[in-house]
């Protein structure tokens, strides 16, 4: 009698196998040895080699997928699993632990005869196997009375089972994962965030040629985002339900696109020309520094502190006629769009241009330079340079 070794590639499927290959039931095994007919000592040495065999493939898709499972959930968009669910492209992976699972469920398996004018359907592996779901008789002696063959063939079987439960965790990890972020618009948009910069950092010049060439940068992706906001949905949600949708190519040309776009719309703002008039290059620098502020700062902390914004105010190098509280008011504004830390007050940064003032003229003018080599380093990190064309090809990324 031959079984049905089909099974859906759903998550479903795969927790069912994953409760029957987490079993370790020696009752089970001997009633499945005799269902299956397998008694000699020859049948019972050719198994142990085909199952070893199966192990070993098993053991190299469990690497294969813990590589897949390195960086598999940080990164937004993934080549892994455009057309499939998370659950069917895992399983694709481990296409031989499941098909060789399979047939050695099978193995345990009745072997009877079809009678004559009986169903021609066959049934289903895993409800039928004696290793699997299927109705068992339980063992007076255990493995008592077994060659140590049997023995053998017994902790193969246990060790190949213990293997493909590993990759089935993995596998149930990651698609738990994946849906955890796509239920958390705040996780996806964590990830959507961090994702974006890296690959806009990675495609500046990319970036700056298509802004110089004016191309059309229409994006069919973009274009679903714009008209989500149109409609004044929350754009976190919409991150969240993009989570792993995108192949590699299509997330990069939504990132360029959606930043040459940005940049050509970019003008100066009324503030921005009270506070630098209409110097374009210090006004895009001032911009690129408070978008990225708190790289400069250690893990864990807390507040952009007074001497730190009063070092800053002297860098942005303002127009005389405006002072402090015009320039903090723009800075406090800007920066809180992507800023985390919390920036001290006027009266802080008032206090510690006191102190700067007070210092030494050597030692203000080593601090002066070691604040703006930071902020030199951080201008290289991100900056694209614009443009000397045209007044339109003048804008450029605020990254």
């Amino acid at each position: 009698m031959t079984y049905d070794h089909h099974i859906d590639k759903t998550e479903e499927e795969l927790r069912e196998l994953r409760e029957v290959y987490d079993q370790d039931n020696v009752d089970r095994f001997i009633d499945g040895l005799e269902a299956g007919r397998i008694s000699s000592e020859s049948q019972v040495i050719n198994f142990t080699n085909k199952i070893r065999e199966s192990d070993g493939l098993t053991r190299l898709e469990l690497s294969r997928l813990e590589a897949i499972k390195v960086g598999f959930i940080e990164a937004y968009a993934t080549n892994f699993n455009k057309r499939f669910s998370t659950t069917h492209l895992l399983m694709n992976r481990m296409r031989s632990g499941i098909s060789r699972g399979m047939k050695m469920l099978e193995s345990f398996c009745e072997k009877k005869r079809k009678r004559k004018g009986s169903s021609t359907k066959k049934r289903k592996v895993v409800p039928s196997s004696k290793m699997g779901k299927g109705n068992y008789r339980p063992s007076l002696y255990g493995m008592n009375y077994y060659n140590e063959s049997v023995k053998i063939l017994y902790d193969e079987i246990v060790n190949y089972m213990n293997d493909l439960t590993k990759c089935i965790d993995l596998c149930l990890y990651m698609t738990d994962q994946v849906k955890a972020v796509r239920a958390d618009p705040a996780w996806a948009e964590e990830i959507y965030d961090k994702c974006h910069k890296d690959t806009v950092v990675n495609h500046r010049s990319v970036i700056k040629r298509f802004i110089s060439l004016n191309v059309d940068m229409e994006n069919g992706i973009m274009e679903r985002m714009k008209e989500w906001e149109r409609q004044k949905k929350s754009m976190k949600e919409l991150k969240a339900k993009l989570y792993h949708t995108m192949d590699e190519n299509e997330w990069n040309d939504l990132c360029i696109s959606e930043e040459v776009m940005i940049a050509r719309s970019q003008g100066v703002t009324n503030e921005e020309r009270a506070l630098w008039r209409d110097d374009m290059s210090q006004i895009i620098r001032v911009r690129t520094v408070i978008d990225h502020l708190d790289e400069l700062f250690p893990e864990g902390a807390k507040y952009v502190d007074g001497k730190f914004l009063a070092r800053l105010y002297q860098w942005c190098n303002i127009v005389p006629s405006h002072g402090l509280r015009y320039w903090y008011a723009y800075f406090y504004k800007h920066y809180m769009i992507h800023g985390k830390l919390k920036p001290r007050g006027e009266n802080a940064i008032k206090m510690a241009k006191g102190k700067i003032a007070s210092l030494d003229s050597d030692v203000d003018k080593k601090e002066k330079e070691e604040f703006s080599q930071k902020m030199e380093a951080l201008l290289k990190k991100y900056l694209v340079e614009p443009s000397e064309e045209t007044n339109a090809q003048r804008e450029v990324v605020n990254f």
